[in-house]
């Protein structure tokens, strides 16, 4: 949400942001990817300075430097991954764990270069009977952008009590937790700090974004957000 199409923190961004800490307020990063990408993100933009949390894995792992805490919460089970690949059995996908610092992936093709690229971190061909083995913090599902619909469609079908799906970007279709969400993170953030959701403004664009859009005071959805996140929002910038 808070890039350019080049994914690239603009200088108007940026400055924005200044302004905002200037004025007292906190900032802090709501994303899918995990923590060692959105910090090495952070650096390259110059913006350690400005961010004063993240909430990364979509709620999943959180940090706030300002208090120096971290916390991880939830998982999916290694079974259930595997019953969710077999379930994509024959679509033209890849699939994808986060690692300590590194993306794994089912196999080497351009879906894997781009999540890398996009994430800022390495990926490397990993064997996937290892993965079923251990919880996991998400499972992501790639494809072509033109086959997202199709993807996210059959997605969809998959119905469990034991996690849920939502589509996170433009070749990202996601399997989680069923009760984490970003705005779960949110309300831990807002625990720490003794401040209230009322206080709180959101910005999104993505369908992962649509419950924390939701839950914060003020909601605000991209004009290129999805609609269902649109829908969720107070303001459409």
């Amino acid at each position: 949400t808070l890039l350019n199409d080049q994914e690239e923190l603009t200088e108007k961004t940026k400055q924005a942001l200044v302004r905002l800490k200037q004025n007292g307020y906190l900032f802090g990063l709501a994303s899918g990817r995990p923590l060692c990408s959105i910090e090495k993100l952070i650096k390259q933009w110059q913006a350690e300075d400005l961010v004063d949390f993240i909430l990364g894995i979509n709620g999943g792992h959180i940090k706030d430097y300002r208090l120096n805490k971290e916390e991880k919460y939830y998982t999916i089970d290694g079974q259930d991954i595997k019953t969710i690949i077999d379930h994509f059995d024959g679509y033209s996908v890849n699939f994808g764990v986060y690692l300590d610092d590194t993306l794994g992936v089912m196999k080497e093709d351009d879906l894997a270069v781009r999540l890398s690229l996009s994430d800022g971190i390495d990926y490397q061909v990993i064997d996937f009977d290892e993965i079923y083995r251990t919880p996991q913090s998400k499972l992501i599902v790639m494809s072509q952008p033109e086959d997202m619909p199709l993807i996210k469609a059959h997605g969809e079908k998959l119905k469990s009590a034991a996690f849920k799906s939502v589509q996170a970007g433009k070749i990202e279709y996601e399997f989680m937790h069923p009760d984490l969400s970003k705005s779960f993170a949110l309300k831990k953030i807002a625990e720490w700090n003794g401040i209230s959701l009322k206080q709180i403004i959101a910005f999104g664009d993505a369908d992962n974004d649509a419950e924390i859009i939701k839950e914060a005071g003020i909601g605000v959805a991209m004009g290129n957000a999805s609609s269902q996140t649109k829908k969720n929002a107070d303001y459409i910038a």
